[in-house]
């Protein structure tokens, strides 16, 4: 069973379902109050994507086009260099560090050749790559305030609850608000490790967000609500942001209108790595933050 129960709001249908009752709630904005909590975890991705010339190789075509790509990937890093330079020019109070990964600072997102169209054009391979990085402040080695993050034109979203801990039965309301216009997605994990996508869903189907505003979810457009039922532990709830529309991820409607992946959490993170549509002159900004709360059966 779900750990949540979805509902629908109150429509009569004719057949041999009755009556299904959903009960809406909406994602709407309303003004932001406080500045609302920091998340569990969060991590932060460049993402770009470069034109590399395909370099010619008579003897082997594959040796070629593994020595392109290795071009596309310095000419990858060579961007983002610059632009931690151009970071850090304007935010002096921080510090801007790449993480290694066992593909080393850059993974390869994707890479894919388009031949010559025209006598004036070169054929090239199409190289997208990541690269995360961590901010924190110079002076303690701490996550840094938001207005710092905001002089820094980083993003900052945050994702949050009312509580930490509910029990069988009690409505669940999340609550999501950035530091600068934005296009996300917001996946839930329940304690069985199924991945669903509450927003956008079929019925909220618009992903981008207004700065500085709060969006309660679900909310007056959705069809669903979350309430706590077995099986019972810790549920995460995800936002995936970025500057760029997104495109969709496969994934599967399920009951009020929300969506099921077939995949783990971190194929879903992969997925929507895939999906951000970067240009050759532009730099992507990936954010994801996390927050967990446990669910109890009641005493």
């Amino acid at each position: 069973m779900s750990p949540f129960l979805l509902r629908l709001k109150s429509i009569r249908f004719p057949g041999i379902f009755g009556i299904i009752l959903f009960i809406p709630f909406l994602v709407s904005p309303c003004p932001a109050q406080d500045e609302p909590p920091i998340p569990d975890v969060n991590n932060r991705s460049f993402i770009v994507g470069v034109n590399a010339i395909l370099i010619h190789d008579k003897t082997d075509g594959a040796v070629a086009l593994k020595r392109t790509a290795e071009e596309g990937k310095r000419s990858a890093m060579k961007k983002i260099g610059l632009h931690l330079a151009k970071l850090k020019e304007a935010s002096p109070d921080l510090d801007f560090e790449l993480i290694k990964t066992p593909t080393g600072f850059l993974t390869v997102l994707k890479k894919e050749e388009f031949q010559q169209r025209n006598k004036n054009e070169q054929p090239f391979l199409w190289v997208e790559t990541e690269s995360r990085f961590t901010v924190r402040c110079k002076k303690n080695g701490k996550r840094p305030l938001k207005k710092t993050i905001d002089k820094a034109g980083l993003l900052d979203v945050r994702i949050w609850t009312d509580q930490r801990e509910y029990q069988e039965g009690q409505k669940i309301i999340l609550h999501l608000q950035g530091n600068r216009d934005f296009y996300g997605k917001v996946v839930m994990i329940d304690p069985r490790g199924n991945v669903r996508q509450i927003l956008p869903n079929n019925y909220r189907q618009v992903s981008s967000f207004e700065k500085d505003r709060r969006y309660d979810i679900p909310g007056d457009k959705d069809r669903y609500e979350l309430k706590v039922q077995p099986p019972f532990g810790s549920i995460r709830f995800i936002t995936y942001a970025t500057s760029l529309p997104m495109t969709q991820v496969n994934l599967k409607t399920i009951a009020g209108g929300i969506f099921q992946y077939r995949g783990s959490e971190q194929s879903f993170r992969n997925s929507v790595k895939h999906i951000i549509p970067v240009g050759e002159e532009q730099i992507a900004e990936l954010y994801d933050a996390a927050w967990e709360i446990k669910t109890f059966s009641r005493k």
